[in-house]
């Protein structure tokens, strides 16, 4: 048994398809199903079960173990390369869109120039996969606002953020301070996040709270096409006090704080207590305290 065959064993448990395992790790399809079966006979023990595809009750032993194995491997390359300081370092980094295009390209231009063999995958989701992503070891750092559970994973505190209503300027709306008060936008349209995601719950509550049914006209994932959209006198919607500080300001956008309401978030990076951080990897959070 060796380390490239572990890691085919967890693609194919993870693809649930040889065809497309082998794909993803860039052989054949009968070399792939060849060396698991070889794995398996030097076992004693079958792994997967076929037609359908499934890891066996020995095979589940092994991909919970094969797991635990692959970290402790990446974590001792990670170890060597920061020793030798000549090795590439790797770091998967998982953050919403909206914020990757606020923060990151500063942050990584000054990380790059310190760290110009580590290499940086950002993988952009929402923030629910996000944390899905994070429990399953596909990414090192998750950065947003739904704490994972704090007894196996650290959050480092960024700040608390506010959510702002943000409209358009050409609905005329009257605002006598910095406050505006949300029974203003009864009977206009709104522009939502998915159900799933926690600014889509949050407006609904609040403006049900307010004794109203937000009237949604788009859906929408992504917060730069929602600012966009708002832009155009689409409609209204809640987006986060970062976004707005360090996005480009738009003509036709207003934004205000909810009177009445002081709601804070906070805004962090989150990783496993037990992982080991590599340089770029400690330098990349002190970049993003000092930026947020």
């Amino acid at each position: 048994m060796n380390i490239n065959q572990i890691k085919q064993v967890l693609t194919v448990a993870e693809e649930r398809n040889f065809t497309n395992a082998a794909k993803k790790l860039f052989i054949s399809q009968p070399s792939l199903s060849k060396s698991i079966k070889l794995l398996e006979e030097e076992l004693g023990i079958e792994l997967f079960e076929r037609n359908p595809i499934k890891p066996t009750y020995a095979g589940e032993i092994f991909i919970s173990k094969a797991k635990k194995i692959i970290s402790e491997f990446g974590e001792l390359e990670i170890r060597m390369s920061d020793i030798s300081n000549l090795s590439q370092t790797y770091m998967v980094i998982g953050i919403p869109s909206h914020r990757c295009y606020c923060f990151m390209p500063k942050i990584l231009r000054e990380l790059h120039e310190e760290y110009p063999n580590c290499f940086i995958k950002i993988e952009e989701y929402p923030t629910f996969l996000l944390k899905q992503m994070l429990i399953n070891d596909k990414i090192d750092f998750y950065l947003g606002t739904e704490n994972p559970d704090s007894s196996i994973y650290k959050a480092e505190h960024i700040c608390n953020e506010s959510l702002y209503l943000v409209f358009p300027k050409n609905w005329n709306i009257q605002t006598d301070s910095d406050e505006i008060d949300i029974k203003k936008f009864k009977d206009k349209n709104f522009i939502t996040f998915p159900e799933q995601l926690i600014l889509s719950r949050y407006l609904k509550n609040l403006c049900e709270e307010n004794g109203f049914e937000p009237k949604s006209i788009v859906e929408c994932h992504n917060a730069e096409t929602i600012y966009s959209l708002i832009n155009e006198g689409l409609g209204a919607s809640f987006l986060p006090e970062l976004f707005l500080k360090y996005f480009p300001p738009k003509e036709n956008v207003c934004y205000r704080k909810i009177k009445g309401y002081n709601y804070k978030r906070e805004f962090a990076i989150f990783y496993k207590k037990d992982k080991y951080l590599s340089k770029p990897a400690l330098r990349f959070l002190e970049l993003f305290k000092e930026i947020a």
